[in-house]
Order: C-alpha cells, then sequence, then structure tokens
C-alpha cells in the first residue's frame, strides 16, 4: 500500500523526485527508499546499516563484507582474513590463515602463529 501511494505522490509531484522517487541502477529503475544499487544489482534496502558486498545487499550492523562474502560480525575486534570473518582480540590473520593470538609478542611466520618473545621467524619458518 505504502509503495502505491509513492508511487502515486511521485508522479504527481515532481519536485519530491530526487528525495524518494525512482533512481537508476544500470538500467533497472527502483525506489532508493525501499531498495539500493549494489554493482548493478537492486537489492531490498533492510536493517539499521544496509549495505553492498559486491552485488549482495547485507545489514553492516550485524555483518561485514569479507573480500566478496557476507560474514557474522561478531566478537571484541570483528575483521576479515581474506574471506573469514574472525576476532582479532583472540586471533590473528597470517597470510590468510585464522591463527590463534596467544604468547606476549603475538606474530605470524607465514601462515603459522608464534609467540616472538620466545621463538624467531627465519624467511617464513621458525627457527
Amino acid at each position: 500500500m505504502y509503495t502505491f501511494i509513492l508511487l502515486v505522490l511521485c508522479s504527481l509531484l515532481s519536485w519530491i523526485t530526487p528525495i524518494v522517487c525512482q533512481s537508476t541502477c544500470g538500467t533497472t529503475q527502483y525506489y532508493p527508499t525501499f531498495s539500493m544499487c549494489c554493482s548493478g544489482v537492486v537489492q531490498p534496502r533492510s536493517g539499521l546499516k544496509p549495505s553492498c558486498c559486491g552485488t549482495k545487499g547485507y545489514d553492516a550492523t550485524f555483518s561485514m563484507c569479507c573480500s566478496g562474502n557476507i560474514q557474522p560480525r561478531s566478537g571484541i575486534q570483528p575483521s576479515c582474513c581474506g574471506t573469514l570473518g574472525y576476532d582479532a582480540a583472540f586471533s590473528m590473520c597470517c597470510s590468510g590463515t585464522i591463527q590463534p593470538r596467544s604468547g606476549i609478542q603475538p606474530s605470524c611466520c607465514g601462515r603459522i602463529g608464534y609467540d616472538a618473545a620466545f621463538s624467531k621467524c627465519c624467511n617464513g619458518k621458525l627457527c
């Protein structure tokens, strides 16, 4: 019902057109009040923080975009490691691999996590 009323208002009152009436996404017309354009694809606008992840729509309040993949936003420090989500307060991303964050000086040696206070990394390998 609301969409019909909006459509009638937009056709009668041209001055509100830029605010709530149709926009173009690629070759498709859409209403920005209800939808959004995600890389040329119209997606429904939903949630508290409507956002795009490539051509997909999502709510950035509860999710995040990791290299084109929608992942849950969880933990103290939500972060991305490639296409995966993780909590950077307890884990770290080592060359695209999620590793536990532990020790005094958590560091990465290639894809392996280690404590730099007690070990050394030599050319991408623990030595």
